[in-house]
């Protein structure tokens, strides 16, 4: 029997979902970000991509485990007929992800270790400053 972890884990991908949605939403329209601020949210993103190979290898087990301890059959929406065909193609594409996440981790990391080192003096305004401005 599930003793809920199942849910909570469901709960937990859920809001990892809706918190890169809400990333999204806010810096959509936004002109002013430094790019410190950038590379600290790069490092934030490569360390989800680097446990992203790590859930993709829990998935697969998972469904593994499924396969080999539950009655599955499947639903009347599908023409698949046959859980551990289903289950098959869903490892593959598992396995197939979890190399994926381990190249945009590497590439997450390698854009925030190219912007890490950027200083910001302020945004543009596109005014020229006069001489009286200058330090």
């Amino acid at each position: 029997m599930d003793d809920g972890g199942g849910l909570e884990a469901t709960a937990h991908a859920n809001a990892a979902r809706e918190h890169v949605f809400g990333f999204n939403r806010i810096t959509m329209w936004e002109r002013d970000r430094i790019p410190a601020e950038t590379s600290d949210q790069l490092a934030e993103f490569a360390d989800i991509a680097a446990a992203l190979p790590q859930a993709c290898s829990q998935l697969s087990s998972t469904l593994e485990q499924a396969l080999a301890s539950q009655e599955l059959i499947m639903d009347s929406m599908t023409d698949e007929s046959d859980p551990s065909m289903a289950i098959g193609v869903a490892r593959l594409h598992l396995e197939e992800a979890r190399g994926l996440a381990v190249d945009l981790h590497k590439h997450l990391n390698a854009a925030r270790n190219a912007t890490a080192h950027i200083i910001s003096h302020g945004v543009d305004d596109g005014q020229e400053s006069m001489p009286w401005d200058q330090p």
